[in-house]
C-alpha cells in the first residue's frame, strides 16, 4: 500500500518520467511497449526445420507475407503451403557472409517495411572438447551467432516502428551444455546480443523477444540423438513443434521478452547460474531420469513408425 501511494506521488510530480502502472515494464530489459502486430512482411531463417514450416503456416494463415531466407528453396516451397498470405522461399547460405549481404539489399531494394523477423536457423553438432574441428566451430558461430547479428544489422533500416525480432534461442543460452560447448557458447552470445539490442533499441519501440527452448521434437533433436547428444535433452518429455510454433506467434502479438519452454527449465537454468554447484550436484540424477525418457522416446518413435508402415503395407 506504502509503495502504491509512492509511486502515486512520483506519478503526479513526474507524469512522463516514470509511473506506477510502468514499473513491472520499467523493469523488463527487453521493449516494452505492447502493440497489436498487423500482418504485413515477415522474414525468417530456419523454414524447413520443423519449428520453423510450423510458423510459416500458422503466419501465413494469419494474412503475412512470409519471406523465407534457406539452402533448400525447393523443399520448403514443397513443405510450405501459401494458405492466406503469400509465400516466398529465397536461397540464402547463412554460413556465407557475402550471400546473406546479398540477399539483404535485394530485400531491402523492395522498399517493403518488416513487421517480424525471425531467426529460426539452429546447428548443433555434439561433440567433446577435444574433439572440436574448425569445420564445426565455424558452421555452427556463422547459424547460430554470426548470421542473425549480421542480419538483423542489415535488415534494421527495413524493419517497421512496430516490428518485432524474435531470436528463437536454446536452453543451452542459459544452462552449460556438456558435450556440446561450441553451440552452448553460441546461445549464451545469442542472448547477450538480444539483451544488449533490446536496450539499444527500446525508444524507438523495436521489440526484441527471445524464445528459450528445452527438448523440441524434430528432425534436428532426432539427428542429435544419433550423433550422441545429451540425455538431458530427455528429462521432460520433448515438446511438439506446432505448441511452440503458436507460443512463437502468441510472443510476436505482444511485447518484447524472454518466454522459457518448459518454464521449469528456465528457472533451474538460472538457479544454475547463480549457483554453479547445482548443475554438477544434479546432473548424475538428471542423466538417469534422462535415460529413461530417451528409451521412453525412441520407443515412442519406433511405434509410430512401425504404425506408419503398416498403414502404407497394401491389403
Amino acid at each position: 500500500m506504502k509503495a502504491q501511494l509512492f509511486f502515486q506521488k512520483v506519478d503526479h510530480a513526474f507524469p512522463y518520467a516514470f509511473s506506477s502502472d510502468r514499473f513491472a515494464q520499467y523493469m523488463n530489459p527487453f521493449s516494452f511497449r505492447k502493440r497489436i502486430t498487423v500482418p504485413s512482411l515477415a522474414v525468417m531463417t530456419g523454414g524447413t526445420g520443423g519449428i520453423g514450416c510450423e510458423i510459416a503456416r500458422l503466419l501465413l494463415e494469419q494474412g503475412w507475407d512470409v519471406l523465407l531466407l534457406t539452402r533448400q528453396p525447393h523443399k520448403a516451397e514443397e513443405l510450405i503451403s501459401r494458405r492466406n498470405g503469400r509465400f516466398e522461399a529465397v536461397f540464402c547460405d547463412l554460413t556465407e557472409p557475402s550471400n546473406l549481404q546479398a540477399v539483404c539489399a535485394t530485400i531491402l531494394q523492395r522498399r517493403q517495411p518488416i513487421g517480424l523477423l525471425i531467426h529460426c536457423a539452429g546447428k548443433i553438432q555434439p561433440e567433446l572438447t577435444k574433439d572440436i574441428t574448425q569445420s564445426s566451430l565455424e558452421e555452427q558461430m556463422a547459424i547460430n551467432l554470426t548470421s542473425p547479428i549480421l542480419l538483423t544489422t542489415q535488415l534494421l533500416p527495413a524493419l517497421s516502428p512496430n516490428g518485432h525480432i524474435i531470436f528463437v534461442n536454446s536452453i543451452a543460452g542459459v544452462m552449460p551444455l556438456q558435450g556440446s560447448s561450441v553451440y552452448s557458447a553460441t546461445k549464451f552470445g545469442l542472448r547477450g546480443f538480444a539483451r544488449s539490442l533490446a536496450l539499444e533499441y527500446r525508444p524507438e519501440s523495436i521489440r526484441i523477444s527471445s524464445i528459450f527452448l528445452g527438448a523440441v521434437d524434430t528432425e534436428m533433436l532426432q539427428q542429435e540423438t544419433r550423433d550422441g547428444g545429451s540425455v538431458l535433452n530427455f528429462v521432460n518429455k520433448p515438446l511438439s513443434a506446432h505448441s511452440v510454433a503458436s507460443m512463437i506467434i502468441r510472443t510476436s502479438e505482444g511485447k518484447g521478452r524472454e518466454v522459457f519452454l518448459p518454464r521449469i527449465d528456465g528457472i533451474f537454468a538460472h538457479a544454475c547460474l547463480m549457483m554453479p554447484w547445482l548443475l554438477r550436484l544434479s546432473t548424475p540424477l538428471l542423466e538417469k531420469i534422462g535415460q529413461i525418457g530417451l528409451q521412453r522416446f525412441l520407443k515412442h518413435k519406433a511405434t509410430a513408425s512401425s504404425v506408419i508402415h503398416k498403414d502404407q503395407d497394401p491389403c
